[in-house]
């Protein structure tokens, strides 16, 4: 895997942090101010038949992601997503269900620094 320019770093944010309603937390934007990238998770409406294999590729990147020393973090809440991730051995990661900005910018900077940027010889942020 190449390097990453969000720091090796990525949030598995639900739906409803992605796209927010007005005055909602807006957790892209939060993320992309604190080095990390965003992995959107499948919105809760969608039909299992439907949820089901998008949370199973998610899993799969995460299981790339892990093996390569990336952190992450998930942002809300996904049924099915546990599951998907113990499928391939990925344990669940940090999680909040932040109801502001700043409460979410202090736990997304107060992870630990992600093995990978350490495997290629960069500094991780």
């Amino acid at each position: 895997m190449k390097p990453d320019a969000r720091s090796f770093r990525i949030a598995l944010v639900a739906d409803a942090y992605v796209n927010p309603p007005p005055d909602g937390l807006d957790a892209v934007a939060v993320a992309a101010e604190t080095g990390w990238g965003v992995m959107q998770l499948p919105a809760d409406d969608y039909p299992p038949e439907v949820a089901e294999p998008l949370l199973a590729e998610v899993a799969e990147q995460m299981e790339e992601f892990a093996r390569h020393g990336y952190g992450f973090v998930l942002v809300g809440e996904r049924a099915g997503l546990p599951e998907a991730l113990a499928h391939v051995g990925v344990p669940l990661p940090d999680q909040i269900s932040p109801r502001t900005s700043s409460q979410l910018a202090d736990f997304l900077d107060g992870q630990p620094a992600p093995r990978a940027g350490w495997d290629t010889g960069q500094t991780a942020s």
